[in-house]
C-alpha cells in the first residue's frame, strides 16, 4: 500500500470520528438494516463476491464522567453478557475496556469501552464491533436480528451505525477502476461527492437516497463510500463500500 494511500484512508476515518464527536454535524437515523441493504444490493450484481462485512457502532456517555462511572458501567454490561471475556489497557491519555464475545462462531464480536483522560472533562465512548465472513442474505437477516438484539442491550441512547462490506470483482473482468467505480455508484443510486484517483486505486465518496445516515462534508452531505483497488495486471480487484462512511483498512 502506498503512503499516499495509507494517508487518504486515516484521513477518512478521521472525517467520520471528527463528525461523531462533534454532535451537530452528524444525522442519526434508524439505519440498522444498512449492512442488509448493502448485502442485498451486493448479491444482486453477477459479478461480484463479497468476503467479510462489518459493523461499527459507537456512541458518547455524556453521564459517564470518571473510572468510577465507566466501572459501574461495566458492571451493567457484565450482567447483561456475562460470558464475555474482558481486557484493559491504560495509559496516561485513556483506559480502554474491551469484551470480547466468547459464544459466536460465525462472527467476531467485541464491546469497548473507553474513556478519555487528557482533558477536564473526559470524553467516554461505548463501541460495538462486530465482522464476520461472506454471508448468505437468508442467512444475514438472522445475524441482522442478533446484532439488534444486542445494540438494543449495549446502547443507552441511539449509537451511530456504521456497515461495510468487502469484495472483489470476477477475474474474467477486465476493466478499468472508473469502470468498476461507475457500476458499484449506479448499483447504490449514488452521486459522487469527492473523489481521489490513483493508477492502481479510486476512493470516491458520494451521497444516495437508499441511506439516511448522512455527515457534513464542506457543507455537502455524503452518507456512502467506496475504495477500489487493482492489485496488478491479471490480478484481482477488490473493494469495499460503507455508509455513511467506511471505517475499516481498505
Amino acid at each position: 500500500m502506498k503512503i499516499k494511500n495509507i494517508v487518504l484512508m486515516t484521513l477518512s476515518l478521521l472525517v467520520g470520528f471528527i463528525a461523531l464527536t462533534i454532535g451537530n454535524k452528524i444525522t442519526i437515523a434508524s439505519s440498522q438494516s444498512d449492512l442488509l441493504t448493502i448485502n442485498r444490493i451486493l448479491h444482486e450484481e453477477e459479478n461480484i463476491t463479497i468476503n467479510e462485512w462489518s459493523l461499527h457502532a459507537r456512541e458518547k456517555l455524556e453521564d459517564v464522567q470518571s473510572l468510577k462511572d465507566v466501572k459501574d458501567y461495566q458492571k451493567e454490561i457484565k450482567e447483561v453478557f456475562p460470558e464475555g471475556k474482558w481486557e484493559e489497557v491504560k495509559n496516561h491519555q485513556s483506559v480502554q475496556m474491551k469484551m470480547t464475545f466468547s459464544d459466536t462462531t460465525f462472527m467476531e464480536e467485541s464491546i469497548i469501552i473507553s474513556i478519555s483522560l487528557t482533558t477536564e472533562s473526559p470524553s467516554t465512548y461505548i463501541i460495538y464491533e462486530v465482522k464476520g465472513e461472506e454471508t448468505a442474505e437468508k442467512d444475514m437477516k438472522r445475524v441482522n436480528k442478533e446484532i439488534n438484539e444486542k445494540i438494543s442491550s449495549i446502547f443507552r441512547g441511539k449509537p451511530a451505525i456504521f456497515s461495510c462490506i468487502k469484495g472483489e470483482f470476477s477475474d474474467k473482468m477486465n476493466e478499468t477502476l472508473p469502470y468498476y467505480v461507475t457500476q458499484l455508484l449506479d448499483a447504490f443510486q449514488a452521486n459522487t461527492i469527492e473523489a481521489v484517483e490513483e493508477e492502481d486505486f479510486v476512493s470516491t465518496s458520494a451521497y444516495t437516497p437508499i441511506f439516511k445516515e448522512s455527515i457534513d462534508n464542506q457543507a455537502k452531505e455524503m452518507n456512502f463510500q467506496l475504495g477500489i483497488r487493482t492489485h496488478g495486471m491479471g490480478e484481482k480487484t477488490t473493494f469495499v463500500v460503507g455508509t455513511p462512511i467506511i471505517t475499516i483498512e481498505y
